[in-house]
């Protein structure tokens, strides 16, 4: 019995197979939480990612600060791949802080940085990791 494979669908399914792992480390819609953790405080962190008319995904922001729940509203959102950039403002003691992000999706969990300032002035930086269910 002869065997015969033709290099067309073995191209094809290594084709598949590619899309698919690059589908899996990149940023997906979807509803992750996890937790924070700064210089001087910690809490809760939550981004939920939903698929808008053009195509994209536009994120939304929250996090717990002490006991308080506090929405974020997004200034600027940029993807690619597994890695995007997200920067946020929030108030929080009368003051309109702002916070910029980078962080890396690896399958359903996001890890990140951020730095946090009030105009020019640094407040706080630290870590974040969030996984989706």
């Amino acid at each position: 019995m002869e065997t015969h494979i033709s290099f067309g669908s073995v191209g094809a399914a290594l084709l598949l197979m590619t899309a698919a792992l690059i589908a899996q480390d990149s940023v997906q819609a979807g509803t992750y939480k996890g937790q924070w953790t700064g210089a001087t405080a910690s809490g809760d962190i939550h981004i939920t990612f939903r698929a808008n008319g053009s195509g994209n995904l536009s994120p939304e922001v929250g996090f717990t600060l002490g006991d308080q729940e506090v929405t974020c509203k997004v200034l600027s959102f940029q993807a690619e791949g597994a890695k995007f950039k997200l920067v946020y403002e929030f108030a929080a003691q009368g003051t309109v802080l702002q916070s910029a992000t980078e962080a890396t999706m690896k399958g359903k969990t996001i890890e990140g940085t951020y730095k946090t300032t009030a105009g020019d002035q640094a407040i706080d930086s630290g870590t974040w990791k969030a996984t989706a269910p």
